[in-house]
């Protein structure tokens, strides 16, 4: 098994490595996740182990780049969040696969993730919400950056959608085309394009 680690703070990792060590994995650290997320196809790793509060945004887009295959890999994520996490975070995680979270580096915190490293999840973590759960991951047109986010509506086939960087879409505008993005519901995903309604507090588009 082949687990990487990513995390900034050396009391972070100091706590985390000998636990994933302790498994037989073999190891890989970076202390920046979007260097992670660069070389993650190369890496092919079985598990990934990010710390949230040093990644609050990027770990959202790591975690949807890699449940979409789009760089051909499909790891487990598993989620150290030292700061508590609100319930649309953790509805978002849950959105998008995380396989498990825990929140400390005590016995209790590093007894967990060890039952993940070992394949065992469990499925009470998080914030589980009512009603289908929506998902959507594109490459912006202009920038060719990978743009993720939350599913705020869908009505038919229009959708409001956040984006966890705004300022990867603010150069999107009205009459605009994506023509590459995955839309999910429930967990079913489909290669769809999409217009452009309008740009302003949130996104609002129209599949095509």
């Amino acid at each position: 098994m082949k687990v990487l680690l990513i995390a900034e703070e050396e009391k972070t990792t100091s706590a985390l490595i000998p636990v994933i060590k302790k498994t037989g994995a073999e190891i890989i650290v970076y202390r920046w996740l979007l260097k992670a997320l660069d070389n993650v196809e190369e890496i092919a790793p079985d598990m990934v182990v990010i710390s949230t509060a040093e990644y609050p945004r990027h770990w959202k887009t790591f975690a949807q780049f890699t449940k979409s295959a789009i760089g051909g890999v499909v790891p487990k994520i598993i989620l150290y969040n030292s700061r508590p996490m609100s319930d649309d975070e953790k509805a978002k995680a849950r959105s998008l696969g995380v396989f498990g979270m825990f929140d400390s580096l005590d016995s209790a915190g590093l007894t967990a993730l060890e039952n993940y490293l070992a394949g065992k999840k469990d499925d009470a973590f998080g914030f589980v919400s009512n009603g289908p759960k929506f998902e959507l991951v594109f490459t912006n047109p202009k920038s060719e950056c990978l743009v993720t986010g939350l599913v705020r509506g869908v009505s038919e086939n229009r959708i409001e959608f956040s984006s966890d960087l705004p300022d990867m879409v603010k150069n999107l505008a009205a009459g605009d085309t994506i023509e590459r993005a995955i839309f999910g519901e429930n967990k079913v995903y489909k290669c769809v394009s999409a217009k452009v309604l309008s740009n302003g507090d949130r996104l609002e588009l129209k599949l095509t």
